[in-house]
């Protein structure tokens, strides 16, 4: 029998090498695109969907054709002995270096004039005064490819994920201005949900632009020559449905197939890829999918 991370690499390298040219086709400019290519660690989930009935499966449906029908999501809050794991002996194995801290809050805009994406305004902190320090515009993650892997002979499921992010830089003043606004009406408050709030009327400016989620980030990122390593607590807020999310999470960046992809201008070498794909799933077969609590997912 094959390796399981031979089996995932042939069934994956198709669908990454269609994505990644799908995105070529949206002519857009990689240089203010930023394509990636992550793994994250986590439980497959499966809800109760109303179109499947118990009867229904005790009837003889095919646990694979009942399970293809339910909504799943993929749940990333891993436990916290895990996450010392990674940071300590895992990065000690795979010779990551320690490269930054971040503390960064993240308000995401809704746009009137686009309704089908938000913006993500990336932030620090000014410490003297305490008030947020606004860097960086960007448009919502677009996934261009998901798949979610269950290895069922481990205790953690994998995803890979190919996204594209567009950094705004053609803001009109008036644009920067109404944004501005909203952040420098920002109230830092670490007893709120997200960690930001805003006086009561605050949450629009000019009509266009009203804030829709916030989230606080602690991340500690690691780099090796082929990889990057984050380990983030994350705790978020939707003001649109009142929900709050408090995560710990490991993302793992494989730098080189994307930086591999974007040289290829025509015809990739799939031999080649593949090779790249299958020493990471090898790597993170090893060293990333084993966990030995149990999730909370209450």
């Amino acid at each position: 029998m094959r390796s399981p991370w031979v089996y995932i690499a042939e069934n994956v390298v198709s669908n990454l090498l269609s994505s990644f040219e799908n995105v070529r086709n949206e002519k857009l400019d990689l240089e203010d695109v930023k394509p990636k290519l992550v793994a994250r660690f986590g439980k497959i989930l499966f809800h109760e969907s109303p179109s499947i009935s118990k009867e229904t499966t005790r009837v003889g449906l095919a646990a694979e054709t009942t399970l293809s029908q339910l909504r799943r999501s993929f749940y990333t809050n891993i436990p916290n002995s895990y996450m010392e794991n990674i940071k300590g002996e895992v990065a000690q194995k795979i010779k990551f270096d320690f490269e930054e801290e971040k503390d960064l809050y993240h308000v995401k805009l809704c746009d009137a004039t686009l309704p089908d994406s938000n913006i993500c305004c990336k932030c620090s902190v000014i410490k003297e005064d305490k008030r947020l320090q606004l860097y960086k515009i960007e448009l919502q993650q677009v996934r261009h490819m998901v798949v979610d892997i269950s290895c069922l002979d481990k205790n953690l499921d994998l995803r890979l994920m190919l996204s594209t992010k567009r950094i705004l830089t053609t803001l009109t003043d008036d644009e920067m201005q109404s944004i501005r606004s909203l952040i420098n009406s920002a109230i830092l408050d670490p007893d709120v949900k997200g960690g930001l709030r805003w006086p009561l009327g605050r949450t629009s400016s000019g009509g266009r632009y009203c804030v829709v989620g916030v989230s606080h980030t602690i991340a500690k990122d690691y780099k090796s020559s082929s990889l990057r390593l984050k380990v983030r607590h994350a705790d978020r807020y939707d003001f649109r449905t009142s929900t709050r999310e408090a995560t710990r999470e490991i993302t793992l960046k494989l730098k080189n197939i994307v930086s591999l992809l974007q040289l290829q201008e025509q015809d990739v070498e799939v031999s080649l890829v593949f090779e790249m794909l299958k020493d990471h799933l090898r790597l993170i077969w090893d060293h990333f999918l084993c966990c030995e609590h149990f999730f909370d997912i209450n």
